[in-house]
Formats: structure tokens, sequence, C-alpha cells
């Protein structure tokens, strides 16, 4: 897992597929239930307080996993909900594009290649291994609201 702050209100978290494999994020009390677990996690673990209400974005793809991207709604009556935690869950299945600064070349074979705007993403078209996928997230940017 990985978390990413983009500001006070907004923050991303990643969780690859081996992570999740037991979870049905098609089936709503088995992601609210999972995710009451992450924000328990965040909380022990990291000292990151979830509470109030958040929209909750679901970026599901079939090779990485997901990113959960919560939005804290900046509300008048925070003290409603000191403690609580309420949400609004909407799930993506989206492909996940990785922004690289030079195309691996044993990778080729396995993704689909894209420029814009002198930027070079790649697209995964078949599973890679665990070492391939875990050095492609490490020497890449995942773009994931395409």
């Amino acid at each position: 897992m990985s978390i990413k702050f983009i500001d006070n209100l907004t923050l991303d978290i990643y969780i690859k597929k081996e992570i999740i494999k037991n979870i049905n994020l098609n089936e709503r009390d088995d992601l609210e239930n999972y995710l009451k677990k992450l924000f328990k996690i965040l909380k022990d673990k990291y000292n990151i307080i979830i509470e109030g209400f958040y929209e909750v974005t679901v970026y599901v793809d079939k090779f990485y996993g997901v990113v959960f991207h919560l939005e804290k709604d900046d509300l008048d009556y925070y003290e409603y909900f000191k403690n609580q935690v309420d949400m609004r869950i909407i799930t993506v299945d989206t492909e996940f594009l990785y922004l690289v600064d030079d195309i691996p070349r044993d990778l080729l074979n396995k993704v689909n290649v894209f420029i814009n705007n002198n930027n070079i993403y790649l697209k995964i078209k078949e599973q890679l291994t665990k070492l391939e996928m875990m050095r492609l997230t490490e020497n890449s940017k995942i773009v994931y609201n395409i």
C-alpha cells in the first residue's frame, strides 16, 4: 500500500491486487467493510485519521489493483461527523497508464506505448510478472483517472 496526499482534503491510496484479491469490489457491503478496515489501518499505523464525509472513487485495474481516491467534503457542520465516517462510493473499471521517462525494452511486447505532449505512457496489455510489475511501478507514475 502506498499513500499520496494531493492536498489537505484529498488523498490517494494505492493497493496492489494481491492484497485485495478476496474483496468483491462490486459488492457494496464487502467494499464498505474493507474501507472500514483500511481506515483503521491508516489511523493505527500511519496516524492518518479519516473522519467526516468523503467522496470515494475506487479506480479498478485488472493488472495493478485499485486506487482509492478520497475527497473530503469540507462541510460547515464538521462537529456532526466527529469520529465518524460517511461516504459516497463510486467504482470505476479502468485501465491504468504508466507515465515513464524511458520505454523498458524488455516489456515492449507486453505493453502498448502512447506518446502525448512529449510524455511517454505505457498501457499493460498482458499480465506482467511480479518483478516486471514492481519495476514498472517503481519507475513510473500511475495515471488512473483517464
